[in-house]
């Protein structure tokens, strides 16, 4: 489980799973135009000039607005008497304040010709309200740094589904998302560093962690996505702070991310409730871990499995699903048996110990410098690769651009296949960057991240 330096990324895996509804390769013309219009609203808070094709070209799947103000965001009075020109990118003028008098908030084009009954949008002002605290140049930071080895257009597309195709609200949740991982966790930082960093800095209780195989990651489900075990019983509380708890949480996550190769884009999670007692409970671990799949990495679970649960689980449970959002709880299975799982797991990658022919058992190697750190130190390499990237980005940018201008449905088509090659390559570079930006983990050294 893994990928070489030249591996692709492809349309099907080797068991025959061809890429899912709602994806790049897959999108309906409503959702076509959904994605154009969260793309347009996220370039121009860059700063990037956009002007949208002419109107009764809907067909042509692009997105337009009407000259008559008719299906437009229009003007917001300020002052009383001064008004701001409205359009298409209204939402991220600087000035804008829910104080204002607005005059109305139509529909976007997107949702008065969407046919598709997968888009139920509305507009709101939201959004802006959110944004307008953060610097554009760190937020484009965060989000080409939140890209691994998957594609711009499907790591958008997984808040977008997430958020039921509403353009605002998807905007808002990306845009909570990129500065979540900035401000408040540096996740990416914690990445690159790795298990390495975590003993430079002498975080033990993240290590304990690692070393306890609380959580670890292991083989695949008959869907082919990865499966994460996680054992409470070998959780410790008390003696662990909720920092390290967290810490320890995204790491593993974002470890799931790298092991997951499109078109599967999401991972299985098993907790294997053997041996559990109250006394490995913790309500604060299992909250935060519920609230970054929800709300920082939507779409990424496949099933949920609470297996061998004991009779003191339910009072547990009555306050845990009380936190779910429906779609995640629609996720989650109660399984007892080796034929329960067997259902969506083959044998061989069940453990052994649940019954299973999968004889791996966790044993941890505590990192150093030879093993742990970066696969490569060349500067002029990493400065090349790094270069094209930069270089990928800018293409990918001025062809997104041209793909939301598109004032046919044939010209729509040659900019989406354009950026499909693009979002390809950037995933490839990403493939060589890697190992010299992220420190070695323990999958890579047990070889389910074969980046090389």
């Amino acid at each position: 489980m893994g990928h070489s330096r030249t591996s692709t990324v492809m349309t099907t895996t080797a068991n025959g799973t061809s890429a899912a509804p709602g994806r790049i390769q897959t999108l309906t013309p409503d959702q076509e135009r959904v994605l154009k219009e969260v793309w347009m609203y996220y370039l121009h808070f860059h700063g990037f000039p956009i002007t949208p094709s002419s109107p009764n070209t809907v067909n042509g799947g692009h997105l337009s607005r009407s000259a008559t103000r008719k299906n437009t965001i229009t003007s917001i009075e300020t002052n009383g008497s001064q008004k701001k020109k409205s359009g298409l990118m209204g939402k991220f003028k600087k000035g804008h304040s829910k104080k204002k008098s607005i005059e109305k908030l139509e529909k976007s084009l997107s949702q008065l010709s969407a046919t598709d009954p997968c888009v139920l949008l509305k507009t709101d002002i939201s959004v802006h309200e959110h944004l307008k605290g953060l610097k554009p140049d760190d937020l484009k930071e965060s989000f080409w740094k939140f890209l691994r080895h998957d594609t711009p257009d499907n790591l958008l597309l997984r808040f977008v589904r997430a958020r039921k195709w509403d353009v605002d609200n998807s905007l808002l949740m990306i845009a909570k998302t990129l500065k979540w991982r900035q401000n408040e966790t540096h996740v990416d930082k914690l990445l690159f560093d790795g298990e390495l960093g975590l003993a430079q800095a002498k975080r033990e209780g993240v290590l304990k962690q690692l070393r306890n195989g609380i959580c670890y990651i292991r083989g695949h489900d008959k869907m082919g996505r990865p499966v994460v075990y996680i054992r409470p019983r070998f959780h410790e509380p008390k003696t662990t702070s909720q920092e390290d708890v967290q810490a320890f949480t995204l790491l593993i996550i974002e470890y799931a991310r790298l092991i997951i190769t499109e078109p599967i884009d999401s991972c299985s999670v098993l907790f294997d409730l053997t041996g559990f007692t109250m006394a490995s409970m913790d309500y604060a671990a299992v909250k935060f871990i519920i609230g970054a799949f929800e709300a920082h990495y939507p779409e990424s679970l496949g099933v949920l499995f609470i297996h061998k649960a004991p009779w003191l689980f339910s009072g547990i449970w009555n306050i845990v699903k009380t936190w779910l959002d429906p779609v995640v709880a629609s996720k989650i299975v109660f399984t007892k048996s080796l034929n329960d799982l067997n259902k969506v797991i083959d044998l061989e990658h069940i453990p052994a110990s649940l019954g299973g022919k999968d004889t791996f058992e966790w044993k941890y190697e505590d990192p150093t410098e030879a093993a742990n750190g970066l696969a490569s130190t060349d500067k002029e390499k990493q400065a090349a690769i790094e270069q094209e990237r930069s270089e990928l980005v800018d293409q990918f940018i001025q062809a997104t651009i041209k793909w939301i201008e598109s004032s046919t449905k044939e010209e729509s088509q040659k900019y989406l296949e354009e950026k499909i090659a693009l979002g390809k390559q950037l995933s490839e570079n990403y493939i060589q960057l890697d190992g010299y930006i992220r420190n070695r983990s323990m999958y890579d050294k047990l070889g389910f991240i074969t980046f090389q």
